[in-house]
């Protein structure tokens, strides 16, 4: 069941928007004018609204800061560290093979090498399946390929190379850590997702220990992106709907259905 993602669309602020607009012309075409006028109004300041960086920034924050990026060296022992795509970047940045390298610092491939370097889990589950960014290959197998480069061995890793959504990414793990006999796994994902994540992990009955990565680890901001917080701008609209798709998921979590 797709609750979440039913749910999602119409809080993103352009659909919202379009809807509000088509409500205004049969307002219109009903001779109320001054609803339809309402309607425009409420449609334009709805996606100005989370076009500003500041409202974008903090309806993010309001999710990553609950899950703030922590090192691995704070992480207890567990049976498996399961990293999940979505998030991963291009294999180029790993070609220095350093999992420290101070560019994958906020990256969760390096965040997942890393505590396997560090001796906190014998085996790293990558979770991810083909999508349109990666041309019909799994995200895992590219990850797979990062972890190799960063010096993980080929008998560390498991890959789950089915799911398309975080649902999946529970429901697959957890089949494959009672196949394994782990029971505890550290959950390696953006801060901005992990809330949804952790609970969709845990309802399939894993004890999970979440390591956080960076709110958002796969996209660098350039210089020229940057902008004043009271000045809207795409990215800023389109991270909004990000963060409300996130709501939504842990919404329809909440209802007891998978994503």
């Amino acid at each position: 069941m797709n609750i979440g993602r039913w749910l999602a669309w119409p809080l993103e602020p352009l659909h919202l928007s379009c809807c509000l607009l088509v409500l205004a012309l049969l307002a219109f075409a009903l001779r109320r004018r001054r609803s339809a006028l309402a309607l425009i109004g409420l449609s334009l300041a709805w996606s100005l609204l989370w076009s500003l960086p500041a409202a974008s920034n903090a309806l993010r924050n309001s999710l990553a800061l609950r899950y703030p990026p922590r090192s691995e060296r704070t992480l207890p022992p567990v049976d498996a560290i399961v990293v999940l795509g979505g998030g991963i970047g291009s294999v180029a940045w790993f070609e220095q093979g350093d999992a420290d390298d101070p560019r994958l610092a906020g990256n969760r491939v390096a965040l997942g090498a890393r505590a396997w370097h560090s001796g906190r889990a014998p085996a790293i589950l990558l979770s991810g399946g083909p999508t349109a960014r990666t041309h019909g290959v799994s995200e895992a197998r590219d990850m797979a390929v990062a972890m190799r480069k960063l010096g993980v061995p080929e008998r560390a890793l498991v890959l789950d190379e089915r799911s398309r959504n975080t649902g999946d990414n529970a429901r697959h793990s957890a089949q494959l850590a009672r196949r394994h006999g782990w029971r505890r796994v550290a959950l390696v994902t953006s801060s901005l997702h992990m809330s949804r994540a952790r609970a969709l992990f845990e309802r399939q009955g894993l004890q999970v220990l979440p390591l956080p990565s960076a709110e958002k680890d796969f996209e660098p901001v350039p210089k020229h992106a940057a902008a004043p917080p009271w000045w809207p701008t795409r990215r800023a609209l389109r991270r909004s709907g990000e963060a409300f798709k996130e709501y939504a998921g842990l919404f329809a979590a909440g209802l007891g259905v998978e994503d």
